[in-house]
């Protein structure tokens, strides 16, 4: 079901590269991708917002209440965004955490439509590609991905590596993020759990990854906290080993629900969700606050 990564892994990095934006058109601090859009409650939220390699087109997923759907915005000639809208993908009601992969370009999401022919009925990751105005044939990913139990959340760097979350394999808590890496020998994916200390006893959830893969951002309910839930971040040693993640703290984080993150074709945005409203601020201004504590990053 899942063809290589790797043929593709050129065509992200140089779409990647052609997106970039200079440090000074981005916004430093958070702003709302629709301004003049209804506020939402607690029933209707927007989040999970990610970008196509090229730069064209955005996805994100919006609740209404139980249901949840995923939306696309086309780039218009004049540089402005189309209006949302929604996303046809197999589904019963639950199609959501879309993320574009920066390795093969394709949008990376969840669903909760049964797979027959494996009698899972639960949450799963999927796959479609961009083809042109509109959108190839979405496609499940294998059962050493989607192993029964559910999985959420997927996020891919440019090496082909894939975060996602499960409460399934050998969880901790109610999602944990999981890392996996194509084997070329085998043709199958293998999983591997993270560090110890890095999933936490309660949910983690929402995770984007930056291009290169040496940094995740996800939402937590661990402690210190300065809302509900809010945005984390990890990044790799020099071994390549993920350290400790921590709280990204403010300007991103407040006192309300800080969840949903995703970034830009080339990483330099984080968008995420304050209490459902879809906010961006440049990631460089974003690790330039203060954490929980008061200290600087």
């Amino acid at each position: 079901m899942m063809k290589r990564v790797s043929i593709l892994l050129a065509l992200g990095v140089l779409a990647a590269c052609g997106a970039s934006q200079s440090e000074t058109e981005l916004p430093q601090t958070p702003s709302s991708i629709f301004p003049d859009a209804e506020v939402p409650d607690a029933f209707n939220r927007a989040y999970s917002l990610t970008e196509s390699m090229d730069g064209n087109v955005r996805v994100f997923a919006r609740e209404h209440r139980d249901v949840t759907k995923l939306y696309e915005m086309r780039k218009q000639s004049d540089g402005s965004w189309s209006e949302p809208a929604e996303l046809d993908f197999p589904t019963r009601n639950k199609l959501t955490t879309p993320s574009f992969s920066f390795a093969d370009g394709m949008l990376y999401y969840a669903s909760d439509i049964d797979i027959l022919d494996r009698g899972q009925r639960d949450a799963n990751l999927w796959r479609v590609a961009l083809d042109g105005e509109g959108w190839g044939t979405p496609e499940h990913l294998p059962a050493s991905i989607n192993d029964g139990a559910e999985q959420l959340n997927p996020a891919m760097d440019r090496e082909g590596r894939l975060y996602f979350t499960s409460n399934g394999y050998d969880s901790v808590g109610g999602h944990d993020i999981f890392e996996a890496r194509f084997d070329e020998a085998s043709g199958d994916w293998t999983v591997s759990k993270m560090p110890d200390g890095f999933n936490d006893a309660k949910a983690d959830a929402h995770v984007a990854v930056t291009p290169d893969g040496e940094r995740l951002f996800f939402y937590s309910h661990r402690q210190p906290k300065l809302g509900v839930v809010d945005i984390w971040t990890a990044e790799r040693d020099e071994t390549g080993t993920w350290g400790i993640p921590y709280n990204l703290g403010e300007p991103v984080n407040t006192a309300g629900i800080d969840f949903g993150a995703g970034l830009s074709a080339d990483g330099s945005v984080l968008f995420f969700s304050r209490d459902g409203v879809l906010m961006e601020i440049a990631r460089t201004a974003a690790l330039a606050g203060s954490d929980v504590t008061g200290s600087q990053k």
